[in-house]
């Protein structure tokens, strides 16, 4: 029995073919390409240039103008122009003189004239404050505006602030009418209403010195007693008043 080898050669007769026809595919190709014409590319100016637009965002910048069609367009660095403007006229302010005309005031002379303020506060004035039971009465016939406030209590008062230099209270006189207390800022009078018959009577104070004042009335003893009106009166020194002539 022979021997035989170990790799059968015969395998790789095959396989040398079939490289050398991949390797002939090759060749022919590769010659084929160095065979084939190359295209040629065509210098020149094209009929339409490429054109470039300057953006103008800046006040007198010229825009250069576009090349004519046919012409090479060479590269430049375009010129800034600039333009001039026209300085800004600020318009001039003329000053308007207004004429205010002088007046003059006439002469003023002082005449001595007498102030003589007699101002009377009903019973039903705002400005009295009452103090206990007190009665208004209306319709009352000869009273001051026909009013009349009446204390049935003893204890009862009323008092008023005034400026004056006097005062007379008013009241009405009758029969069981009883008493009241007049103090007159720190000095006190004692006033009687009592009367045989009704009648509207008065009391006076003495003068005082012109500034303010306070009066208050208190029912003390008796029957009833009431209260019409104080007048306040202002009886000042002559003061000069300005008069034009």
């Amino acid at each position: 029995m022979a021997n035989k080898p170990a790799l059968d050669r015969t395998f790789f007769i095959p396989i040398l073919i079939g490289f050398v026809s991949v390797t002939g595919i090759c060749l022919v190709l590769f010659a084929a390409r160095l065979g084939a014409s190359r295209g040629s590319v065509q210098g020149g100016v094209t009929e339409t240039p490429v054109k470039y637009q300057y953006l103008a965002t800046e006040p007198g910048i010229a825009l250069p103008t576009a090349a004519p069609p046919g012409t090479a367009t060479p590269t430049e660095i375009p010129t800034l122009e600039v333009i001039e403007l026209p300085p800004t006229q600020v318009p001039t302010l003329v000053p308007t003189l207004v004429v205010v005309p002088n007046f003059t005031s006439a002469p003023v002379t002082a005449t001595p004239t007498v102030l003589a303020l007699n101002v009377t506060y009903d019973d039903a004035d705002f400005k009295f404050n009452y103090s206990g039971d007190w009665i208004g009465q209306s319709g009352v016939s000869g009273a001051y505006q026909s009013t009349l406030h009446v204390s049935n209590t003893i204890g009862d008062s009323v008092q008023l602030s005034f400026v004056g230099q006097k005062i007379r209270i008013t009241y009405q006189a009758g029969p069981s009418l009883g008493a009241i207390a007049i103090k007159l800022d720190s000095v006190d009078f004692t006033l009687d209403q009592f009367a045989p018959a009704t009648l509207v009577s008065e009391w006076e104070s003495p003068v005082l010195v012109l500034s303010s004042h306070s009066v208050t009335i208190t029912h003390i003893s008796g029957g009833s007693i009431n209260l019409d009106a104080i007048a306040v009166l202002d009886i000042s020194t002559p003061t000069p008043t300005a008069t034009p002539q």
